[in-house]
């Protein structure tokens, strides 16, 4: 970059900073990524880590925490942490103090010392953020700090760190009497996010208090102790009902701890707490409706545990929520007839939202009693609820509803609006399901699928002769290659096309023959889902096969069948000669624009010299969406004499290109583009092209 041109950029660079508009300024931060290693360009990016604008003042920090050796603003960081009157700037520090990592340790120990409280504390938030364990010795000290602030800071940042040193130090300050509650109530959760195991005995005294209680039965939830157990259950039965939400979770933190026999255990003395404490059941199922999301996550799988059918609802209800609607399933799932048996109850009065999400529930239980309410909810007025029925059955297996699901799929086949496509999609998955043999499907329901829907397949609609392809077609049995075939003759050529998607998932040698009488088929939507599922084969043939449609009278057709190739020739389908296939894609070149896109995108999808030649030519072309695509063949496989040929490009009229062109020269590390690319940036107006100009340059100089 020439002395003079730099000087001009440093100087617009400038003004820029100090325009009125944050857009302006933001960009202007984004343009200090190339002098940012000197010390002018330094001092600006920490100017703005004071700007009024959040978005300016992101854009500072991304670029200081990019930079090579991001420790080297280390002093004036801790400086900006004085900045009392400028809150955006303190915190902006830390924040790249924190990407920093650790070689900025050492510094922020020795900033620990500082006199002023506010920087103490912001240093150890820092230290806090990068948890190197060399900060261990000065944050435990500083659990006696003058200020409680900064005490409770360095409890919080010790939870970060892995080190023997640090839950003795921690227990010391949770159960000092005379501490400062805050400073107390932190060092209680550092010890839970450390997950250390505390002697429950250790804790006695803080169990009670309404503050510090919480924090304590989370700590003991990480506690090997088998007295910490006994404090969980009585916490369950405490007048708090923050002690006893925080009990219900170490609970359920010990429980995943413990084997299939003292977790029986435990459900059990849970249950007979539950038992003994009506508050207990009566205040979870009203706070599960209300409680913020983590209370409802520990609420829905800790109620799961009581095996009551007073929960089942409530906790239905709860999975309305998609964040806790997996967990909720799978809760009531595992409560099995119990669940059943309280939908089967209740179903009449929930909202229809539930009764779908309670569908999702019978799907994966085993009851008689769950199979026949799906049954009947498959024919509900309902057209949602019969789309989570038909989804239930399949995942159950069901074959008993292998009739109703055939005869729904006939009806819904019928039905002309888009509720109707979303419960055909549906009851295809359902059947599919029932009857894939790799899914663990049983040889005789899939017989008898097949045997159901063939013999529906005279005199019904064009939807539903397509809807049973589309099954037959994802069933994917190389038995049924013959009754597919036939469906090649069907009139509808919907129909047709259905065919031959499911020819193509067939790996039998059958079914290659009916392909290639596809290609001649009258319907180019036939002609072209032939074209791509020959592309897909590793059949012998192919490619003489592609050639002669690559010629067909239809573009589109031509384009798919120059895409096919690509794609038999990419995963190596037998006997390819690959001089032959970029002959035919070369040829194709001259086509017009849909069927060059094509071509280019194939040239590209196997690569190598002979394709980047083959779309050199295609350098001089005016369309952009061609150009970037050639432009993309070239940049990736193009030698060095290839890649001189997308200079030009770097003056293009259009941005994307000018983009494009710039982006492959510099992936490419082609240094000798550097002085078009600066000419360039002289008069470049587009914002997104100069970033990218910028980084071309920073990438090519360095």
């Amino acid at each position: 970059m020439s002395a003079e041109f730099e000087q001009r950029e440093r100087e617009s660079v400038r003004q820029d900073l100090a325009s009125h508009d944050e857009e302006v300024r933001r960009l202007a931060v984004e343009r200090l990524a190339v002098y940012a290693s000197d010390d002018e360009g330094m001092a600006s990016l920490m100017d703005c880590l004071g700007d009024p604008s959040w978005r300016v003042r992101k854009a500072a920090v991304e670029r200081l925490s990019g930079m090579s050796e991001p420790w080297r603003a280390v002093d004036a960081l801790i400086i900006a942490l004085a900045d009392g009157d400028n809150p955006g700037r303190r915190n902006a520090a830390v924040e790249v103090l924190i990407r920093a990592g650790s070689r900025v340790v050492p510094d922020l120990i020795g900033a620990t010392q500082d006199a002023d409280i506010d920087v103490r504390k912001l240093v150890v938030d820092a230290l806090a953020g990068i948890a190197d364990e060399r900060a261990t010795g000065r944050l435990v000290e500083m659990l006696v700090d003058a200020d409680a602030n900064v005490r409770g800071a360095a409890a919080d940042a010790l939870g970060g760190i892995e080190d023997g040193r640090i839950p003795p130090a921690l227990l010391e300050v949770a159960v000092k009497p005379n501490e400062d509650q805050l400073v107390r109530f932190s060092a209680l959760r550092a010890l839970s996010r450390l997950e250390h195991s505390t002697p429950a005995q250790d804790l006695a005294g803080v169990l009670d208090d309404t503050v510090l209680g919480p924090a304590a039965f989370s700590v003991l939830g990480h506690s090997d102790d088998e007295q910490a157990i006994e404090f969980l259950l009585k916490g369950l039965l405490g007048s708090s009902r923050g002690g006893r939400e925080a009990a219900m979770e170490a609970l359920l933190r010990v429980l995943a701890r413990l084997d299939g026999v003292r977790a029986g255990w435990l459900i059990e003395r849970v249950s007979e707490a539950a038992r003994s404490c009506d508050v207990l059941v009566a205040d979870g199922t009203e706070r599960i409706a209300t409680a913020d999301l983590s209370t409802r996550l520990v609420l829905v799988q800790f109620l799961g545990l009581l095996r009551s059918d007073e929960v089942v609802i409530p906790v239905l209800l709860a999975g309305r929520d998609e964040a806790l609607a997996e967990v909720a399933i799978a809760t009531l799932a595992a409560m099995g007839p119990l669940t059943e048996e309280a939908l089967e109850s209740g179903w009449e009065s929930l909202p229809p939202e539930s009764r779908e999400l309670a569908c999702q529930v019978l799907g994966r239980t085993r009851g008689a009693s769950g199979e026949a309410r799906l049954l009947v909810a498959l024919d509900d007025s309902d057209p949602r609820l019969r789309t989570a029925s038909a989804g239930a059955l399949g995942r159950r297996r069901c074959a008993d509803a292998l009739p109703a699901l055939v005869r729904r799929l006939e009806v819904t086949a019928d039905l002309d609006d888009s509720a109707g496509d979303e419960e055909l999609s549906g009851v295809t998955e359902a059947l599919v399901a029932l009857t894939r043999l790799e899914d663990g499907a049983h040889g005789s329901t899939t017989d008898q699928a097949v045997e159901l829907l063939t013999a529906r397949l005279d005199g019904v609609s064009e939807s539903v002769r397509l809807a049973i392809a589309t099954v037959l077609g994802r069933i994917g049995r190389d038995e049924d290659a013959e009754l597919v075939t036939r469906m090649l003759r069907d009139e509808s050529a919907a129909v047709r096309r259905a065919a031959v998607h499911a020819l193509g998932r067939l790996d039998s040698e059958s079914a290659a023959e009916p392909l290639r009488l596809a290609l001649a088929d009258e319907s180019s939507t036939v002609r072209i889902a032939a074209a791509r599922a020959l592309g897909d084969s590793r059949q012998s043939g192919v490619v003489d096969d592609l050639s002669r449609l690559a010629l067909d009278h239809d573009a589109t057709v031509r384009a798919a069948a120059l895409r096919a190739l690509g794609a038999h020739a990419s995963h190596g389908g037998r006997g390819v000669d690959i001089g032959v296939v970029i002959d035919v894609l070369t040829e194709a070149l001259a086509d017009e624009g849909v069927v060059v896109m094509a071509a280019v995108e194939s040239l590209a999808s196997f690569g190598g010299g002979a394709a980047s030649r083959a779309c050199l030519p295609l350098l001089q072309e005016n369309d952009p969406e061609l150009l970037i695509a050639a432009i993309g063949c070239v940049g990736k496989y193009g030698d060095a004499e290839a890649l001189t040929e997308l200079l030009p490009l770097v003056s293009h009229p259009h941005w994307s290109v000018r983009s494009e062109s710039i982006g492959a020269l510099s992936e490419r590390g082609v240094v000798s583009a550097v002085p078009a690319i600066l000419r360039r940036l002289e008069t470049e107006q587009d914002d997104f092209v100069r970033d990218a100009i910028l980084r071309a340059l920073k990438r090519l100089e360095g």
